[in-house]
């Protein structure tokens, strides 16, 4: 998790924008250029994931891209508590009259987390359920280790996860309206998966989150 030391680290390690490096003041979301250009451009993504509603708050692509990828394979969760805020913008534009009981994410394989050091969507999940008000619950477990979905093709996708994930406490679901969030989406399987193995527990409502959409590509010049 994020810890206290972080802000103490910020003085030696300053701060820097997600989208183009340069050094940002403490919890800005991005420099003043980008922040201009998302102004600008950024607008929520509505598109289903398996079958759900789902909002998006960038185009995977471009410096999106390079952000999620640094996060999840060079340690700088920093970037999270700032495109978290966004998210948040978002998911309130998308279901603004819909209120949730409860946010959750994709859970990783106990020995792929292990090696990470963390779960990027669980980290993701609790800035959400800060700046959301939300409770963070940790409702499903990865029970089997699976290829990477994103080496594989369509038809193989969607056995790659069969059997894949668990309800932690059905109690616990049953009845409440579930914001579900990753940090991408493409397919929409892995989403969609999680969503009913939820669904199990017979949830009021399951919708979806994600920093980005891969669906459609964009040349990797694009800020957004």
């Amino acid at each position: 998790m994020i810890k206290p030391i972080y802000k103490l680290l910020c003085l030696v390690y300053p701060e820097k924008c997600p989208y183009c490096g340069d050094i940002v003041k403490s919890e800005a979301i991005a420099c003043d250029k980008c922040i201009e250009k998302i102004n600008e451009l950024q607008k929520p993504i509505f598109r289903g994931a398996g079958g759900y509603r789902c909002v998006s708050s960038f185009l995977y692509g471009g410096s999106v891209r390079r952000m999620i990828l640094s996060v999840k394979y060079c340690d700088t969760i920093q970037y999270l508590a700032q495109v978290a805020k966004i998210m948040a913008k978002d998911i309130r534009t998308a279901y603004g009259d819909e209120p949730f009981n409860m946010i959750t994410y994709v859970p990783m394989y106990r020995e792929d987390r292990k090696e990470r050091g963390y779960n990027q969507a669980k980290l993701l999940a609790k800035q959400l359920s800060k700046l959301l008000d939300i409770p963070c619950e940790d409702t499903l477990i990865k029970v089997k280790k699976t290829k990477k979905q994103q080496r594989l093709k369509y038809a193989q996708r969607k056995t790659n996860l069969i059997g894949a994930f668990k309800v932690r406490d059905k109690e616990i679901i049953k009845g409440k309206r579930i914001l579900i969030v990753d940090d991408i989406v493409t397919s929409g399987i892995t989403l969609g998966t999680c969503c009913k193995t939820l669904s199990r527990a017979k949830p009021r409502m399951l919708c979806c989150a994600t920093i980005a959409n891969a669906q459609h590509h964009l040349p990797d010049t694009a800020i957004i």
